[in-house]
C-alpha cells in the first residue's frame, strides 16, 4: 500500500450539520473505494490565496490515506459532482 495526502477545500458557508454530512460522505466514498484513512486533520476556515466563487475563505481538510492508488480515479469523479467541494488534490508521499 502506498501513502497519500488529500487536501480539500470545502464551501465555508455550509451550516455545521451540512458540513458534517458532507465530510461523512467524503470519508465513506474514500473507504468504499479501497482507501484507508490513517489521519484526518480538520483545519477549519482559512484564507484562500485567491478567491473561489467570489469568496476569500475556505474550509480546509487534510487526509492521510493508504491505498493502492488505482481507486482515486473513481473518487475524483464522485468529488467533481459535489458542488460544495471546491478544490482537492491527491499527492503521493514518498518513503
Amino acid at each position: 500500500m502506498n501513502k497519500y495526502e488529500l487536501m480539500m477545500i470545502l464551501n465555508p458557508n455550509l451550516a455545521e450539520a451540512d458540513r458534517v454530512t458532507l465530510v461523512s460522505e467524503i470519508e465513506t466514498e474514500l473507504t468504499s473505494h479501497g482507501a484507508t484513512i490513517a489521519n484526518a486533520d480538520y483545519w477549519g476556515v482559512r484564507d484562500l490565496a485567491y478567491k473561489i466563487r467570489a469568496t476569500s475563505t475556505g474550509y480546509y481538510i487534510l487526509y492521510t490515506l493508504e491505498s493502492d492508488g488505482r481507486s482515486f480515479f473513481d473518487v475524483t469523479k464522485d468529488f467533481n459532482i459535489k458542488k460544495d467541494i471546491w478544490r482537492f488534490m491527491f499527492v503521493k508521499i514518498e518513503d
